[in-house]
């Protein structure tokens, strides 16, 4: 599906969303955002103990962000109170490569709180960054990788087109056990195809 940010509409439960492009005043209520999803699932390459960067730090990865032609943050919120002011209910990062020979390739990572779970919240932000990727001057690629026991996100990218493209055997560990990685990837089109 395609999904243009920034943009607004109705989640799956007919209330208010929308998406936009995440700038430096988001920096506090994105690093909540993080704090709380890395909390409520265990899906996440990061966990609770793991720390975050300060308020600063992340003003200048969101900065970061905005100058690379293949990066973007894309967050989901209620529409109302002003960018910085919004809690965020999800997000989804496209961090390209930084060499020449890896530039059109980008990673992808993303959450949802428990909140927007089962609303369509998800499937928004991943339509809008494969949007996003589609339409950037640059990339070609988008990767992720996904814990082999998140049925319900797998289910989502293989919707989406992507491919499974092999796996990282025990390469989480949490809970006293480990779990596989499944390395997926798409095709975005683009510059050189």
């Amino acid at each position: 599906m395609y999904v243009n940010v920034p943009w607004r509409g109705p989640d799956r439960a007919g209330r208010p969303l929308e998406l936009r492009e995440a700038d430096r005043r988001d920096a506090a209520r994105y690093l909540e955002h993080i704090a709380l999803i890395v909390a409520e699932t265990p899906f996440m390459l990061q966990g609770p103990e793991d720390a975050l960067p300060d308020i600063g730090e992340e003003k200048d990865i969101l900065e970061e962000y905005a100058r690379r032609v293949n990066c973007v943050c894309i967050v989901a919120a209620r529409p109302g109170p002003p960018p910085g002011k919004q809690p965020i209910l999800g997000s989804v990062t496209l961090i390209g490569g930084r060499g020449k020979r890896t530039a059109h390739a980008a990673d992808l990572s993303m959450g949802v709180n428990r909140v927007g779970w089962g609303r369509g919240v998800g499937g928004l932000l991943l339509d809008a960054a494969l949007t996003w990727a589609r339409e950037s001057p640059i990339l070609t690629r988008v990767s992720l990788s996904v814990y082999s026991e998140n049925r319900v996100a797998t289910a989502l990218y293989r919707s989406r087109g992507f491919v499974e493209e092999g796996v990282l055997r025990r390469y989480a560990k949490w809970e006293g056990r480990y779990d596989d990685l499944i390395g997926m990837g798409i095709s975005v089109g683009g510059a050189g195809d």
